[in-house]
């Protein structure tokens, strides 16, 4: 028998032979006595899921081969045996809900991307057999082999896709933590008229910082992204240091209460937000108090009272922090300020506080932080302390009043 040579003109209906399927077929030959033995579904659908999403594979063609994968049995993929499977296009197509000329595009792609072969018959059909044992005797279709051939290089790329999704997924929410860090300080700077551009660079620090960390993702660049994330320790610690400088200064009047005589904390519902307002409500029994901070009921139903002098007598570690004799109580929040600094209080946890507590009764739980960590009577750090603080007054679960009750008790038996 003789051949002619002719153009190639696809009327045969054989599939063109291109340098990509004969690169694919000679790594088989030369890699398939080193391929791993899968033992395991969930590896092998974990692998190929995740590492198709970071070779670019569409999501239907990850279904279909998915499909493909479901149509073999666990022990095609161990010792020398050869992964292929048979079901028609139509067979793919009715599982996907799709049509043929959408599997048949699906195909496209997977061997495009060296993820299938086509194991073809002399008349173009997929068909197979197995034996008695299950084992493949006979098989013309869709050959998966690259797959258990590329193992090792489809994990990597599966589990640096995991550690670069995990990267993205926690950088967002340290973004989002400092962001909401800032959008405190702010708010809390413009309830206290306080201006300048310093106030606007916090604004324009987590910004640039979450510009980076956008423009990284999109090109998915774990390197930049992380570079990104390194920053926000400088824009926390600009946040603390405006805070400290501008917020909490010795000539800041903040709202006022620098000169007030006296704490006032009731902790019998309805409760007072913000103690300055009862101090300079008390005089007139007839003014409506606005509602603030709902804290429980003392166990005695208590209401205490003390002037900044009595509560550097009551917190000596505080007292240290303190100059003046005759504290006013703007001394008393600078203090306090430092005090967070020193003891390790993160801003945001801070920040948390003044919002919730309001300027003095958060001054008096970083008293009560200080004075408790000096004492060694905190099991972990002074920060987790506080921020413990911080979690029972957002529960309505803090009783202030009680903790300088105590206070005041053993300074008075002492």
């Amino acid at each position: 028998m003789t051949y002619a040579q002719t153009a190639f003109t696809g009327r045969t209906g054989a599939r063109p032979i291109t340098e990509m399927t004969r690169r694919i077929a000679r790594d088989l030959e030369a890699r398939f006595s080193d391929a791993v033995e899968i033992s395991e579904w969930k590896d092998l659908y974990r692998v190929v899921d995740q590492a198709a999403i970071s070779l670019g594979l569409g999501a239907g063609a990850r279904e279909t081969l998915k499909h493909l994968i479901g149509y073999t049995r666990l022990e095609d993929w161990k010792d020398e045996r050869t992964p292929v499977v048979w079901p028609s296009n139509q067979t793919l197509a009715d599982e996907a809900g799709k049509t043929v000329g959408a599997i048949k595009a699906r195909l496209r792609q997977l061997r495009e991307m060296a993820l299938i072969l086509a194991r073809d018959s002399g008349h173009g059909r997929r068909t197979g057999r197995r034996d008695d044992r299950g084992a493949i005797t006979s098989a013309f279709g869709v050959d998966l082999s690259p797959i258990r051939v590329r193992f090792r290089e489809l994990r990597e790329r599966a589990e640096a896709y995991t550690a670069q999704s995990r990267l993205f997924k926690e950088g967002k929410q340290e973004i989002g933590r400092v962001r909401r860090t800032v959008g405190q300080a702010l708010a809390q700077a413009a309830h206290l008229r306080l201006t300048g551009a310093h106030w606007i660079m916090l604004q324009d620090a987590i910004e640039q910082v979450a510009g980076m960390a956008a423009a990284a993702k999109a090109v998915r660049d774990s390197a930049a992204y992380q570079a990104a994330l390194d920053r926000l320790p400088d824009v926390d610690r600009l946040v603390a240091e405006t805070i400290d400088r501008f917020m909490f200064s010795s000539e800041n009047d903040g709202l006022g209460s620098k000169n007030s005589p006296s704490i006032y904390i009731q902790t019998n519902p309805p409760i007072i937000k913000n103690v300055q307002s009862n101090r300079t409500c008390s005089f007139d029994p007839t003014r409506q108090i606005p509602p603030s901070v709902d804290l429980p009921a003392s166990p005695s139903n208590s209401t205490f009272k003390a002037k900044p002098a009595e509560l550097m007598e009551m917190f000596p570690t505080t007292a240290a922090y303190v100059a003046a004799e005759n504290p006013r109580w703007s001394e008393i929040h600078a203090a306090a300020c430092r005090l967070r600094h020193d003891l390790g209080i993160r801003i945001g946890t801070y920040v948390d506080a003044l919002e919730k507590l309001g300027l003095d009764a958060t001054a008096v739980a970083v008293m009560i932080t200080a004075e408790r960590y000096t004492r060694d009577e905190i099991r972990l750090t002074a920060g987790a302390y506080f921020a413990g603080i911080v979690g029972k007054a957002k529960r309505d679960e803090l009783d202030l009043a009680k903790s300088l009750w105590g206070f005041r008790t053993e300074r008075m038996a002492s």
